[in-house]
């Protein structure tokens, strides 16, 4: 089994240009809950907010954000959804 490319912030959001882009594209992406994060704010999100527009648990997106726990692969596939993105930027 081949393991899928890791994708980063400029190769995920290449099209988003704007201040609120320029102000978080340096923020780290190493864990899922950083990526989680970072997706949050780029959006300019709370966490009920982002927790409401991905119909997932707010006590989650905590968790995931704070690298408590990680997210089942559902959560992950409803958080691609709603942003429209590949789920290969988690991988």
């Amino acid at each position: 089994m081949q393991c899928e490319q890791n994708y980063d912030f400029s190769k995920i959001f290449t099209t988003t240009t704007s201040n609120t882009t320029n102000l978080y594209k340096n923020l780290p992406e190493k864990t899922i809950g950083e990526k989680i994060y970072k997706l949050r704010m780029l959006h300019g999100y709370s966490r009920r907010e982002f927790a409401k527009v991905c119909s997932i648990g707010y006590t989650s997106v905590c968790k995931y954000e704070l690298n408590y726990s990680l997210p089942h692969p559902k959560n992950l596939n409803k958080i691609c959804s709603a942003f429209n993105i590949s789920m290969s930027y988690f991988l």
